[in-house]
């Protein structure tokens, strides 16, 4: 890029973040609320929505930052993923509105699936239709696990702002420099949204937020996995997922070999329990982006190698500190005796 496009792309997204503030203010204004339940962590109706500004900051900006960068805007890929983020942020808004049944926002979830790999966005291995359901299954799951772990003031836009971070910064050293740009915009976008919802909250993500932006996350592992010129290159994106993931996974597992309901809302996620258990908001989060930028940081060393060592070493280094977060997480549960999760 020229220094003048440098200079413009740089205020698109001073642009963006004040676009994304303005909208917040005015979803703050409108006021959709979103009512405590037995699974909440805010005591007092408050508004949700908020992903709206991001959603819309990100894309009203991203073909104008694309044209700066010299990269496509008009790709068959880049159409497939608007659509698909269209459609999904606009049933997620409804859902938002309206509660719809879980069945309308998994078709959902997965024709917004479906539409990313028909762009071309899907792995080719071990086959090109095995990689493409391993793709939709993946993207499917990435989308529900930011949503399940939306429930923080912070953890989620916080977490997905230093992912953004860490993709802006080492997108050259993993060989896909289009991410750049990208990056930046979703990360300006998040950081436009976090002083309304953190360390307190005016405002929520929402669905529309949480489950659009999954989206994203998932998608642009996708796109490192298939273009990254390191041997290890893929790892990035599982890796700065992975405190979302592991925490989803651990959960479920924990549910079902207790014989509780899979589908059914609760407050058994080891974030909810660390918070259940007194540790304040603002450090469970701010944890929780440390462990993102961990993993981030453990993808840029593994990322090179290609012996059997280098990958064993990678996995304990992403490992270890789940297990270390897992084992704080159940001694504060029997140390407050929080009952049953």
């Amino acid at each position: 890029m020229s220094f003048f496009s440098s200079v413009l792309a740089f205020l698109c997204l001073l642009c963006a973040a004040l676009l994304c503030s303005v909208i917040i203010r005015c979803m703050i204004k409108l006021a959709v609320m979103d009512h405590p339940e037995h699974r909440s962590a805010h005591a007092t109706p408050t508004p949700k929505g908020g992903g709206i500004g991001v959603m819309a900051a990100f894309g009203l900006f991203f073909p104008a930052l694309q044209i700066l960068a010299g990269q496509p805007v008009l790709s068959f890929s880049c159409l497939m993923v608007a659509c698909a983020l269209t459609l999904l942020c606009g049933v997620s808004w409804l859902d938002d509105l309206y509660q719809w049944p879980p069945g309308i926002k998994f078709a959902a979830q997965a024709l917004a699936a479906c539409l990313v790999v028909y762009g071309g966005m899907g792995l080719v291995w071990p086959t090109p239709l095995a990689g493409a359901v391993l793709s939709i299954l993946w993207l499917v799951f990435v989308t529900n696990a930011v949503n399940f772990m939306d429930g923080l003031n912070g953890l989620i836009a916080g977490c997905l702002a230093c992912a953004a971070m860490v993709v802006a910064l080492a997108a050259p050293f993993f060989g896909v420099p289009a991410l750049q740009w990208p990056a930046l915009l979703l990360l300006t976008c998040l950081v436009g949204f976090l002083p309304f919802n953190f360390p307190h909250a005016r405002i929520f993500l929402g669905d529309v937020g949480s489950q659009g932006c999954g989206l994203l996350a998932g998608a642009t592992a996708l796109y490192i996995a298939n273009h990254t010129t390191q041997p290890r290159g893929w790892v990035l994106g599982p890796a700065l997922l992975l405190p979302l993931i592991y925490d989803v996974v651990f959960t479920l597992i924990r549910r079902w070999r207790a014989g509780q309901a899979l589908t059914q809302a609760h407050r058994g996620h080891l974030y909810q329990i660390l918070h259940r258990s007194t540790v304040p908001v603002p450090v469970v989060s701010m944890l929780t982006w440390c462990l993102t930028l961990w993993g981030g940081g453990v993808a840029c060393l593994v990322a090179p190698t290609t012996g059997f060592w280098g990958g064993v070493a990678g996995v304990s280094l992403l490992v270890l500190p789940q297990l270390a977060w897992t084992a704080w997480g159940v001694v504060r549960a029997r140390q407050y005796a929080i009952g049953v999760w």
